[in-house]
Order: C-alpha cells, then structure tokens, then sequence
C-alpha cells in the first residue's frame, strides 16, 4: 500500500526513470553475481546445516551445499543494492519528472503499479534469501505463514527464474 502511494505521488514518467534503473542494475546483477559470490564467502558467514535440520524448500542433499546458492543469492543482492543507490542518486536530478505526464488522468496508477512491483520483488528476494538459512526460527516463518510460503514457491516467473538462477544453475 505504502509502495503504491510512494508510486503514485512519483508519477509515472519519474517512476519509469526509477524502474528503468533497477532493470538495469538487474541485468548487470545477473552477468556480475557469480564471481563476486566466490569472493563474498570469506566475509558473510553462513550457519553450518545439521543431520537434523528441516528446511522449507530444500531437501537434506541440496540443503548441504545451499551455501554456494545463498553466496549467489547474497552477491546478486548486493550488485542490484549498489544499483539501487545509483538509480536513487540520478534520479533525484530527474525530479522534475514529476510534473511531467505520460497518461493524463490515470498517470498516478501506472506510477503506484510500477512502484508496488518493484516492492514486491524486494520483498520475494529477501523471502528467498531466508529460505536458504538453514536455521529453525527462520525456516519456522516458512513453515508456519502461508503467505511467506505462497511468494516464495508461486510468484510469477520470479520463483522459476531464482531457483534456475541461484539454486539449479550452481548446485547443478
């Protein structure tokens, strides 16, 4: 809802400028992640997976090397944050866009849409994260509300294309 006015109050041109951005830094995330993966092992820890641990997603086989995945998913995270902060940089040169319009009366909407997709996917990369920790309190979120479970497993093509990106692609 936040996100949606957030949006709204942007317009869609400036929005537009701002999604643009993030599609960029996506693109530069997904040819850059896995190199930097390898480097970010030696300074963000990950929890050792026990014989015990259940995990939401993942089996006991591919929960034992998901420390690679979560390296990726880490460093993808990273690149697309460092694009964050140079699109919220340029784009405060572009406020002016604000008064600009690209649809006359409904200019809000498409605006509010575009900013409460781009929080969507926010929050679907964080989920996804977490669900790589091998920790009970955090596969417990997992387990226990449905809607964490839902955008993980069922969002549109972003589920398919993570696990492929991440999770399939590195742990083969």
């Amino acid at each position: 809802m936040i996100a949606f006015y957030i949006g709204g109050r942007r317009g869609a041109p400036l929005q537009l400028a701002h999604t643009l951005g993030y599609a960029l830094s996506f693109a530069i995330a997904c040819f850059s992640y896995q190199s930097l993966a390898k480097k970010l092992e030696l300074f963000v820890p990950y929890p050792s997976i026990t014989p015990d641990a259940k995990m939401a997603f993942y089996s006991q086989t591919e929960s034992l090397d998901l420390d690679k995945a979560y390296y990726a998913a880490i460093a993808f995270l990273l690149v697309m944050f460092i694009g964050w902060l140079i699109t919220s940089l340029v784009a405060v040169f572009l406020n002016n866009l604000r008064f600009k319009r690209l649809l006359e009366n409904y200019d809000w909407v498409l605006g509010g849409l575009l900013n409460a997709l781009t929080a969507y996917i926010v929050i679907f990369f964080v989920l996804f994260v977490l669900a790589m920790i091998p920790l009970a309190t955090v596969q417990n979120i997992f387990f226990n509300h449905f809607s964490a479970r839902m955008i993980v497993e069922h969002s549109f093509i972003l589920s398919w294309l993570f696990k492929n990106l991440w999770v399939t692609s590195i742990l083969g």
